[in-house]
């Protein structure tokens, strides 16, 4: 029986993962333990949708305490400058993978080959517009699913800590000097301070160190380097100055990978995710820097894409960058541990607290396909990106491995934009859905066979149509606008995200 869990690491997957448990099984004894030793990556991060979900309706934290806390920027998905368009997007609301009345096909098919590609969607339209929030009858924002967010990663997690603290559990400072190991798998801690500590379930939340997981059991690790090339980033950024905050995330295709841009309301956040294979630290530095002449100081982040083959072993599950880590192309990092924590402690709920190798298994094969459905989508950005052509490029074209992803793309090959099949063609815990394979497909033009031309009746349709998204996106909240209304005295946040 489980009664005491130990977080090793005191990063954001560590917190956000003690605060969840925390939440729904409030008799747990909880600590953080951290070292300041082991610093933060400390970038700025971009989320999808899934993580306001879980940290406010899920986990419980309050709107108006993580605003004052966090400072987050609210985003509605990535614009990506990439493949032949002039740019599409992936926005977490369906746009292309939906059925408008007086249209017999899936939107996607009416999307032209030289349309805009935020013609038809009312999300797209707002993103080129710098809207954040739809506009209800009576002039009020209307909050739903379809909003991320952009994090300053240092005060996320400061946050997290401070919250942490709140709902009653420890955080102690103090180093692992050994691990001592028994048949259920962490026996205890040695730690600098000469104490020895222990629990019924550890956390490896301990970064890219991987202390339990990886150092000490030595689980198999499964690199992805035959789908994602990557393996650097060159990270900087400028304080804001007249710079329009823009209410999603730029990927910028670049010599030998891509540019990241991540909004805060007073600074710029940019990154240069490169393959050492192809480009020196020094040329991406000048590479970056010349697209970005206001960046000040760089560093340099070194990774290996990839997971364990296990994130759950015996007593201790990793979480974060312990368990797996991709480039942050879809701004999965954060998404994936609040998948992970909540699966943790579903298993945990179902159990009463008693997990049994089943229990263990089947979290297992979750956080794995969950793992392979990422690497299976990113391989589709870097497949078909044919938006110039550099040696690092051509590889991609060439040797990208689709994975799982593989089947799907060949459908679309063959039938075009089709949601038909989806609940064949994806995994279960697939978290992009067919609108996020839809909306990279056709944002980059990949070709398919079987094309669709529009009656005269549905043209009329579509006219309608696109004229309903530029009101739309026309009458909505601007980023602007939507911080003025937060910091107003009157303003009363809603209890879901």
């Amino acid at each position: 029986m489980i009664k005491n869990v130990l977080v090793v690491g005191g990063g954001s997957a560590g917190f956000v993962a003690a605060i969840t448990l925390k939440a729904k099984i409030p008799q747990l004894a909880i600590t953080v333990l951290r070292s300041k030793d082991i610093g933060i990556i400390g970038v700025g991060e971009g989320t999808t949708a899934i993580v306001p979900e879980h940290l406010h309706q899920y986990a419980d934290i309050p709107l108006d305490e993580f605003y004052r806390g966090a400072q987050p920027q609210w985003k509605l998905g990535t614009r990506f400058r990439w493949g032949p368009r002039e740019f599409f997007d992936y926005p977490f609301a369906s746009q292309y993978c939906t059925q408008h009345p007086g249209l017999s096909r899936w939107t996607g098919y009416y999307l032209g080959r030289d349309e805009p590609y935020d013609s038809l969607g009312v999300y797209s339209a707002m993103m080129s517009c710098n809207k954040i929030f739809r506009r209800d009858p009576s002039g009020g924002m209307i909050y739903d699913n379809t909003i991320g967010y952009h994090l300053e990663n240092e005060r996320f997690v400061a946050f997290l800590e401070s919250y942490a603290l709140r709902q009653g559990i420890k955080i102690e400072e103090d180093t692992v000097t050994e691990v001592r190991q028994c048949e259920q798998g962490v026996a205890s801690l040695l730690l600098a301070s000469g104490r020895t500590v222990s629990a019924d379930l550890y956390l490896d939340s301990t970064g890219f160190r991987s202390l339990l997981i990886g150092k000490t059991f030595g689980e198999r690790f499964i690199s992805f380097k035959d789908t994602l090339f990557c393996d650097r980033a060159v990270v900087g950024g400028w304080a804001r100055t007249d710079e329009p905050i823009v209410p999603y995330t730029s990927a910028d295709t670049m010599n030998s990978g891509w540019c990241w841009q991540i909004e805060h309301e007073h600074r710029i956040n940019r990154g240069y995710v490169y393959s050492s294979a192809f480009i020196s630290d020094e040329e991406a530095e000048r590479e970056f820097r010349a697209m970005n002449p206001k960046v000040g100081p760089t560093r340099i982040v070194k990774f290996v894409s990839g997971r364990y083959e296990r994130a759950w072993i015996g007593n201790v599950v990793g979480m974060g960058n312990a368990n797996g880590f991709v480039e942050p192309l879809e701004a999965t990092a954060i998404a994936t541990f609040c998948n992970m924590s909540k699966w943790l402690t579903l298993t945990l709920q179902e159990s009463s607290l008693d997990p049994q190798p089943v229990d263990r298994m089947l979290f297992n094969r979750a956080v794995s396909g969950a793992w392979e459905a990422i690497r299976g989508f990113l391989g589709c950005h870097y497949k078909f990106n044919t938006r110039i052509d550099t040696p690092f490029w051509r590889e991609c074209w060439e040797k990208t491995n689709l994975g799982g992803a593989a089947e799907l793309t060949e459908f679309y090959q063959e039938r075009g934009p089709s949601a038909l099949w989806h609940r064949l063609q994806l995994d279960k815990v697939d978290s992009f859905g067919m609108e996020g394979y839809l909306s990279t497909l056709i944002g980059q033009r990949v070709p398919y066979r079987m094309q669709y031309a529009p009656t005269s009746q549905e043209e009329k349709a579509l006219a309608m149509l696109r004229h309903k998204v530029r009101e739309a996106a026309r009458n909505a909240v601007s980023v602007q606008e939507a911080l003025a209304r937060i910091r107003s005295p009157q303003f009363q946040w809603r209890k879901s995200a």
